[in-house]
């Protein structure tokens, strides 16, 4: 009995220490740590500095390392040319390479569409869409126009030639007037200028008679009260300049979302988009995030993931096509 009892308790034992090695061994799998970046992130913005992109760039650099969201920093570069394209087509050339971010918005949707064999979005890896930069028609104080329907009017009366300032060929600014003018079944004359800043001082040196600003790009203007804002291309007003009407609310159907978000090179491993998605999204939760960046520049949050913001892009190419279609960029 004594024997058949040893035999039975050293039995036990060793499925007991069976048990407990299956169960460390999975309780170690649960425990093994996801993807991490190992070295410095090259985050590149394809503009200039000092522009939205590059303010995007910055900002998101700065809140991650404040919040401890990564074990290495993120550096800033400018890789600058082609309306976004230089930089975007570096970028998709770094296939594979998990260390490497890119902040990406509309203009970079449209410019591959005039420049064959510039990278697009199918090139890249989206990781995130994180805000709205609001489009607006701003004329100086002493402008006569004080509402949508005296710039239409104006507009009737002389076809072609009433001007209006805006960033660029076939991006952005160019796009939303061509919405515009078919709202209100008109034609302007669109005058494209390097940057947000040379917009605004031709606008402020009677250059042109209204332009297109996003609200950082005219907030000095705005805030000293040298500009009038006459509408925005949203379907709502906007919370920071709530005596701001809507294009909707003056009789014209246009609404444009001009997106700020960020993608990677093309073939990333999954574990690394998941990593750099939840960074982001615990970066949008902080109030460095909604006060420093979102309420500072006057942006909407428009939080989406990897996979609603890849639809999103698809689906804003299309629209970006019929638009540039129609302007004549292209076939």
């Amino acid at each position: 009995m004594r024997r058949n009892w040893i035999g039975t308790t050293s039995m036990r034992l060793a499925v007991g220490m069976a048990l407990i090695a299956v169960l460390v061994v999975a309780l170690s799998g649960l425990a093994a740590p996801s993807w991490q970046p190992t070295r410095p992130i090259e985050f590149v913005a394809p503009y200039a500095p000092g522009g939205g992109s590059d303010v995007l760039a910055r900002t998101i650099a700065s809140i991650v390392e404040a919040e401890k969201l990564s074990p290495v920093p993120l550096i800033v570069v400018n890789r600058v040319g082609g309306g976004g394209t230089v930089g975007t087509t570096y970028v998709a050339g770094k296939r594979g390479i998990p260390h490497i971010l890119l902040t990406y918005i509309s203009g970079q949707v449209s410019a591959p569409l005039m420049a064959p064999g510039a990278a697009t979005w199918r090139d890249l890896t989206m990781i995130a869409r994180l805000a709205i930069d609001e489009e607006l028609i701003y004329v100086r104080m002493d402008s006569p126009y004080k509402t949508i329907k005296d710039i239409v009017t104006a507009a009737q009366q002389r076809p072609g030639a009433v001007t209006i300032a805006g960033t660029a060929t076939g991006q952005e600014d160019h796009m939303v007037t061509r919405l515009f003018e078919r709202a209100a079944k008109i034609k302007l004359r669109y005058v494209p200028f390097r940057s947000g800043g040379e917009v605004m001082a031709a606008l402020m040196g009677g250059q042109v008679e209204m332009a297109w600003a996003n609200p950082n790009e005219a907030a000095p203007q705005w805030e000293a009260k040298q500009v009038r804002a006459i509408a925005v291309a949203r379907e709502t007003r906007l919370p920071a300049m709530p005596d701001v009407p809507t294009f909707r609310e003056q009789g014209y159907d246009v609404t444009f979302k001009m997106f700020r978000g960020i993608a990677a090179p093309p073939e990333i491993p999954p574990e690394a988009v998941a990593f750099y998605e939840n960074m982001l999204k615990r970066m949008t939760e902080s109030s460095r995030w909604k006060e420093g960046y979102l309420k500072r520049y006057m942006l909407t949050d428009a939080w989406m993931g990897s996979k609603e913001f890849t639809a999103f892009v698809a689906q804003q190419e299309e629209v970006f096509r019929r638009i540039l279609k129609e302007l004549g960029l292209i076939k």
